[in-house]
């Protein structure tokens, strides 16, 4: 009897012109939406590979040691196609500083050089999926119960020994066989336009998480298509029905999840007495920098307090600084390279060695303790506003399938945080080279004309995406959460309709 029920239901939905419609809808959006994705990743990518050229070009030029600021840059992300995230709305070039641990403030935005992405950065197959294929499921389960009643098929059907649940299971079953058939459709047309581009290499980890993000859709559509079944059981008329699934999909889908972005903004002021205290704590350390700095130059033996050491010949210099809503927020530092040093200075060298010598390293710890006021900071301002926020978008199932599918793609904010993570490792790994090299007690440090630094011998920066299992975990609460969300639907369904009369 049940395959009967089966075979009912799913002709029921394949015939209608509301599943054709639909259907021919989403594929046609995922073509057009898959074509501009791909073209602004492969833009993007352009871009990544000509600033890591520049990079490196800029690198190779650099003749000493204080002049060494390199670039590092995160390359887009190629399951980005699927849900942009933040992969390109949060910063992805760093300027690597020996006394700034860098952080998200610190990071620059390029664009992709698509208008149309960079005025509609969720134009991405997720953003289909979520507002499409959930309304095709809310279209199949808002007469499937009070629809039936209204007709009075309900009453012949249930005039046969068949029971309720049996109904309600081939109903479910029959719907979602429906709604699967276009979401499969829509991943292969995506994949095959991906694979056959030739500049987008999908591992074999890609794959394993497309296929986690073909799981939460499914998830995310038996959510909704749940939703609408339990309204359609409890609602009396069929227009009922129809009216309160609308209005559910626009609150939940539409409304909500931008309303408590929002109210988070508005209500989490980001300037409280941590930052103003962190802020005081940086002054401090600033300028007891500058205090140091200033005292060893009087009792250094040379008449005069100019770090220069009045030393004369051309030299090049550059102030580099960077400064968060005014206020600065790591030590400013000044880079030289003397390419030519007059003869008559040449006595006053070792005082220019032995400053650096005292300063650099105290540059260096200065640098870590600010770095522990700044990121606490990062932490109550932006973080803890998106954790309130991500909390709070967990009563919206489309929210909760945006942020597992960004989970699973490493475009959500944990993904940027493990960037600016190796970026902290990296100018970790460089500031241990300068020690290894003893760099800044030397010449090398300030002047090059006794000979440039070899910038072979640099570490390079790595950035590499987590690994397929971290993706899964960070995925698995919002998963968790949304197949709860079936299990309660699906009860309270049946709860209802197993108690009414027909």
């Amino acid at each position: 009897m049940f395959l009967t029920l089966l075979r009912r239901e799913i002709l029921a939905h394949l015939i209608t012109f509301r599943f054709a419609v639909t259907v021919i809808t989403c594929l046609l959006l995922v073509v057009i939406t898959t074509l501009i994705r791909i073209d602004d990743y492969e833009q993007r990518l352009a871009g990544y590979n000509t600033a890591r050229d520049a990079n490196r070009d800029e690198l190779l030029s650099t003749r000493t040691y204080s002049f060494l600021m390199p670039k590092v840059d995160r390359p887009p992300n190629p399951l980005s196609i699927f849900n942009a995230g933040m992969d390109n709305r949060l910063g992805n070039t760093l300027r690597i500083y020996y006394t700034n641990v860098p952080v998200l403030w610190d990071a620059h935005v390029h664009s992709s050089g698509n208008t149309l992405i960079d005025h509609f950065y969720r134009l991405d197959l997720i953003f289909i999926f979520q507002f499409v294929l959930s309304l095709l499921a809310l279209l199949f389960a808002y007469d499937a119960i009070a629809g039936e009643r209204e007709s009075g098929t309900m009453r012949l059907t249930t005039s046969n020994p068949v029971r309720r649940g049996t109904i309600l299971g081939a109903k479910y079953v029959g719907a979602m066989a429906c709604l699967i058939l276009p979401l499969i459709m829509s991943f292969i047309i995506a994949l095959i336009w991906i694979v056959s581009t030739g500049s987008i290499v999908l591992s074999g980890n890609d794959f394993l998480r497309i296929a986690g993000i073909l799981l939460t859709s499914i998830i995310y559509l038996s959510a909704i298509y749940l939703i609408g079944l339990f309204i359609s059981a409890w609602a009396r008329r069929t227009a009922t029905a129809l009216m309160l699934s609308m209005f559910v999909w626009v609150v939940l889908v539409l409304i909500y999840p931008s309303f408590s972005v929002s109210m988070v903004d508005q209500l989490t002021n980001p300037v409280g007495s941590r930052i103003y205290s962190g802020e005081r704590a940086i002054q401090q350390i600033l300028q007891s920098v500058e205090d140091e700095g200033r005292e060893y130059l009087m009792n250094d033996g040379f008449d005069g307090e100019s770090e220069h050491f009045d030393v004369q010949g051309n030299r090049n210099g550059l102030n580099v600084g960077l400064s968060n809503g005014g206020t600065a927020t790591h030590i400013k530092f000044r880079a030289y390279d003397w390419r030519f040093i007059h003869p008559e200075s040449e006595n006053r060298i070792p005082l220019v060695i032995r400053y650096h010598q005292f300063l650099t390293p105290l540059k260096f710890q200065a640098a870590e303790k600010i770095g522990l006021e700044r990121l606490p900071a990062l932490e109550q301002t932006r973080f803890r506003r998106a954790k309130i926020a991500r909390n709070l978008l967990r009563l919206s199932p489309a929210a909760m399938y945006n942020l597992a599918t960004q989970a699973w793609t490493g475009t959500d904010l944990y993904g940027i945080k493990d960037f600016f993570q190796a970026a902290r490792q990296y100018r970790r790994t460089l500031v241990n080279y300068f020690y290894d090299e003893d760099a800044f007690s030397s010449r090398q440090w300030f002047a090059s004309d006794k000979g440039t630094i070899d910038v072979d011998d640099l570490p390079r920066f790595g950035y590499q995406r987590v690994d397929l299992w971290t993706n899964a975990s960070r995925a698995l609460p919002d998963m968790q959460i949304l197949l709860l969300l079936n299990v309660v639907l699906f009860l309270a369904t049946f709860a209802i309709f197993v108690r009414q009369e027909i």
